[in-house]
This record gives C-alpha cells, sequence and structure tokens, in this order.
C-alpha cells in the first residue's frame, strides 16, 4: 500500500512528459542547393552559357560539379547542425540523390535524420525541390499539393493565367503519438511586380485548400517554407485563414513569441531586410504562451542568402 503515491507520481509524471512534449521545427532556403545550378552558390550566373568558356568548361564537367555540390552540401550541414532541430524543412534543394549528399555530410558531423522525404519538382526551370528531414517517423506523404487556381495578370481583368503549385509537400509525423501534418512550401518569387503577386495569391489559395481538408478532419497543421510574402500581406493572410471560416494558424513570426529580435529577417530583398520564411500553426496544437521563435542569421553567402526560421513549441 505505501507504494501507491509513489506509482502516482510516476504515473502524473509520464502523463505531463507526454502532453508537454516540446519539439523544435525550422524552415531554411538552402539557395540552389541542387546539382543543376549549384553553381549560383559560388557566384555564378543562373545561365552558365553566360560565362566564360574557362567556366563553362569547368562547371559542365560533371566530375567538378558533383565535387561543388558536396562542398557546398557540407556548408549547409554545418548551418543544419547550429540549427539543431527535431524538425528541418528545406526549399531550393535538388532531388533524392542530391540530398543523399547533404545527409552524407550530416552524418560524418553527427547530425542524424532518420526519416525525410522530398517533394515531385514540376519546377524544370529551376530544378528546385523542398524536403523534410526528421527525428520523428513521417507517413501519409503528399508529394505534390496539386491543384489549380485562377488569378489575373492585369488590373483591369483583361487577361487571366492559371497556376498550381510546382514545390509543394505535405508529411505527417508521428509525435508520441500525435500525428501533426507539415507543410512546407515554395511560392512565386517576389520578381515580376504585380504578375508575381496575383500568382503567388493563387498558390496561397490551392495551399488553403490543401489545409483546410486536413483542418475539416480534425488534424492538427504546420505551415512552413519559403513563401516570398512578408507577415502582413494578402497571401500570407490567405493562407492562415482570414478568408474563411475555417481555424486561423498562428504566425510564430508575431513579435509577442520572440525572445531576442536582434534578427528579424531571413531575407533581403532590394536592400529591404523581410521576413519572406514563415512557420504557421494550427491553435489547438500548442497554447500561445509555450512557443518560443528565433531566426538564426547565416552570415555567409556560401551557405545562403537566407536566414532559418526555429520555433520551439510545446504540444498541447
Amino acid at each position: 500500500m505505501k507504494r501507491a503515491p509513489l506509482l502516482t507520481l510516476m504515473y502524473l509524471c509520464t502523463y505531463l512528459s507526454v502532453v508537454s512534449q516540446e519539439i523544435s521545427i525550422a524552415t531554411f532556403n538552402a539557395e540552389f542547393l541542387n546539382k543543376s545550378r549549384v553553381h549560383v552558390k559560388f557566384g555564378k550566373q543562373f545561365d552558365i552559357s553566360r560565362e566564360s568558356i574557362d567556366e563553362q568548361e569547368f562547371w559542365n564537367n560533371d566530375t567538378n560539379r558533383t565535387a561543388k555540390l558536396r562542398e557546398a552540401s557540407a556548408n549547409v550541414a554545418q548551418m543544419i547542425k547550429r540549427i539543431n532541430t527535431d524538425i528541418i524543412t528545406l526549399t531550393e534543394v535538388g532531388g533524392s540523390e542530391d540530398l543523399e549528399v547533404l545527409l552524407s555530410e550530416l552524418n560524418q558531423i553527427g547530425v542524424n535524420y532518420d526519416h525525410w522525404q522530398v517533394c515531385n519538382c514540376t519546377d524544370s526551370f529551376t530544378g528546385q525541390h523542398v524536403a523534410v528531414f526528421s527525428k520523428y517517423p513521417l507517413k501519409e506523404v503528399w508529394p505534390e499539393i496539386t491543384g489549380r487556381s485562377i488569378y489575373l495578370e492585369e488590373t483591369d481583368g483583361d487577361s487571366e493565367n492559371e497556376t498550381g503549385i510546382s514545390k509543394g509537400l505535405k508529411v505527417t509525423a508521428t509525435i508520441n503519438q500525435k500525428n501533426i501534418d507539415i507543410f512546407v512550401f515554395h511560392l512565386k518569387s517576389e520578381r515580376g511586380g504585380y504578375d508575381s503577386d496575383a500568382q503567388r495569391l493563387a498558390q496561397a489559395s490551392i495551399a488553403r485548400r490543401a489545409i483546410i481538408k486536413q483542418l475539416n478532419e480534425g488534424r492538427k497543421v504546420i505551415v512552413t517554407g519559403d513563401l516570398n510574402s512578408e507577415k502582413r500581406t494578402e497571401s500570407i493572410y490567405r493562407i492562415r485563414g482570414f478568408d474563411d471560416l475555417y481555424e486561423e494558424l498562428i504566425q510564430t513570426g508575431h513579435s509577442d513569441y520572440f525572445e531576442n529580435t536582434d534578427v528579424r529577417w531571413t531575407y533581403i530583398y532590394r536592400g529591404e531586410p523581410e521576413q519572406i520564411d514563415h512557420i504557421l500553426v494550427s491553435p489547438g496544437l500548442t497554447s500561445k504562451s509555450d512557443i518560443k521563435t528565433s531566426i538564426l542569421e547565416t552570415n555567409d553567402d556560401k551557405i545562403s542568402d537566407h536566414n532559418p526560421v526555429i520555433v520551439k513549441l510545446k504540444l498541447l
């Protein structure tokens, strides 16, 4: 009988450790960490044919390009080690073969992500993919975020076009027997003016449809990636759910969640620092008081021109 209080205490400790599980997640744009365009990371033009004959000969040699991908992957691996999260979503990376190089470099410095997935990229122009590395098991993979959306190419509505999401992925992470749907997107670049903004908003609509599907099933959702928009723009509000009747996702980039505000930007566009990489979470996933956000300055062009966003939270 004297053991009952001890057993009760042990049960409570186990119960509390489960319901208050702390996890960390980051999103990081690795800037052209794909073999076909890795020369951009080394200061070369996007179209290598515009470089000198010597440069073209060097980069068109598969052995040289492979070696440079490994060098770039080693640099990014060191950054991922600094980020040090349970889950990291990556944008501007290559396909499976390229990511295996990155995973190999991570293993060599003692960083192991046993579970990972990469999207089916339909962007043949850049060859970029999005991916998820996780220390938790992953299942229920959507290698593409399907769907189309119409957008106006001109403000007067005389011309319209349609778009899909060329770089999108959904996985479900199982954490302490809880299923959490993690989305990662890389949306249309800011470059291109009104047309690009309109296309990005249309892509945000496609993303929101996929998110709503999960919310309707009572699922908990985390949305991450390079969304190419600042916090208070229409496309971010669309993804968060300001335009519909479903629950609105929490913007972890809000000032209330930052403990250190020395670095608040993830990218510098035309001389202006902006936060265009985001992590958005379901309200029922965590208490707002348990969200801790930080942005880690990369400060090395050989690694990336983006800073990663890191969020720590406790699961309800």
